[in-house]
């Protein structure tokens, strides 16, 4: 669903107003017929200065179906200017901002998700940031913002992957890949399971937050790692690469298992 919205009026004379978005309210429903939601966009704009100019935010309200989110996403078709003529001023959507704001150290954002809807209105905060038009000639200066709001798979707050003892083949090397997680090694026997002289893992999922290891004999360490023995877990900064000292050695005795938690970066 795509929502044209003018802005209207700014005047550059003295003094200058904007009329920004008139209020917009939708139902929309999903095919599946599990997702209805109201979008309402902001009504009204003044602009009273350059910087930060706040406005009544951006809301939802409706029902999402499970695994589903809501993403609202802005285009400008003066890319993000006031245009008069060849004249622009330039200005940025931003999440917040305050007085001491200005175009120049302003953090853009041109795109909202709302991830759970109810009948009570979930909103996010939108605002404008105005580049400083004390030089601009005097005129009329305007953008058109289109919104387009779309229903979505949502990413899973978090992805496990298990390899169990089984699940580890190969011939002798020093790389594994299962799943979207690689282990490299100085040397691996996949025979026994030994993953010897220190290792890596990786994953192309996104950032592990936790790694959990029950083998034979454990005597992985490292930043992040801790246990001992026959376990060994890592708990530290969210990261795809993670690497240990030491070696991990199933010796042969068919209870080595990993268990990755993943956070996806998509």
């Amino acid at each position: 669903m795509k929502i044209k919205k003018r802005i209207l009026s700014f005047a550059l004379a003295g003094t200058m107003t904007l009329g920004l978005l008139p209020a917009f309210s939708s139902p929309a429903l999903a095919a599946d017929g599990d997702t209805s939601y109201t979008l309402t966009i902001p009504s009204t704009l003044t602009v009273a200065d350059k910087g930060w100019n706040a406005t009544d935010g951006i809301s939802a309200t409706g029902t999402l179906a499970s695994g589903k989110k809501l993403t609202v996403t802005a285009s400008s078709d003066g890319e993000f200017a006031l245009v008069s003529g060849t004249n622009r001023v330039n200005y940025k959507l931003a999440a917040s901002g305050d007085t001491t704001t200005t175009y120049a150290n302003a953090t853009e954002k041109t795109s909202w998700e709302f991830k759970t809807l109810s009948e009570t209105a979930a909103h996010q905060t939108m605002g404008i940031i105005v580049e400083d038009y004390s030089t601009k000639p005097a005129g009329t200066y305007q953008d058109t913002v289109t919104f387009t709001a779309k229903v979505e798979d949502a990413a899973p707050a978090t992805i496990t992957v298990t390899w169990n003892n089984d699940d580890i083949t190969g011939e002798y090397g020093n790389s594994f890949t299962k799943d979207g997680v690689t282990i490299t090694a100085g040397n691996i026997d996949f025979r026994d399971k030994n993953f010897m002289m220190d290792g890596t893992f990786t994953t192309t999922l996104g950032n592990f937050t936790k790694i959990e290891v029950t083998t034979g004999i454990c005597d992985a360490s490292g930043t992040g790692w801790s246990g001992s023995d026959q376990s060994a877990t890592w708990t530290g900064t969210p990261a795809s690469n993670v690497s240990f000292s030491g070696s991990i050695m199933g010796m042969g005795a068919g209870n080595t298992k990993f268990v990755f938690t993943i956070e996806p970066t998509n």
